[in-house]
């Protein structure tokens, strides 16, 4: 395990590990939201991914942002809008973008 790593980018480690093919799916579902010049949510990240296996971590799509944010490819934009998804029974979620760079692309 790598020494600077944070003990929230444990589910994001562990799926990766269990299930390489989410990985993959969740790259290219960020990637497109990112690039997109839209603010998203993690809903929308979810609904990208609907045909993708489930997550085996509640943990795993949070820390997956977070490991993003942390890269350098979304940031927050300030804002939070009502969960649409069921698991998160109406909570509050950070509304994200993708870098300026991204945008641009």
């Amino acid at each position: 395990m790598p020494h600077d790593m944070d003990i929230r980018d444990v589910a994001y480690y562990a799926e990766i590990a269990i299930h390489r093919g989410w990985d993959a799916a969740a790259q290219r579902a960020l990637w497109h939201l990112a690039s997109s010049g839209q603010p998203f949510t993690a809903d929308d990240f979810r609904r990208l991914m609907a045909d993708a296996p489930d997550p085996h971590h509640p943990n795993t799509i949070g820390s997956f942002f977070r490991r993003a944010r942390a890269d350098g490819i979304i940031e927050p934009t300030g804002r939070v809008k009502q969960a649409t998804t069921a698991s998160r029974h109406g909570a509050l979620i950070r509304e994200w973008r993708g870098v300026p760079q991204l945008r641009a692309a």
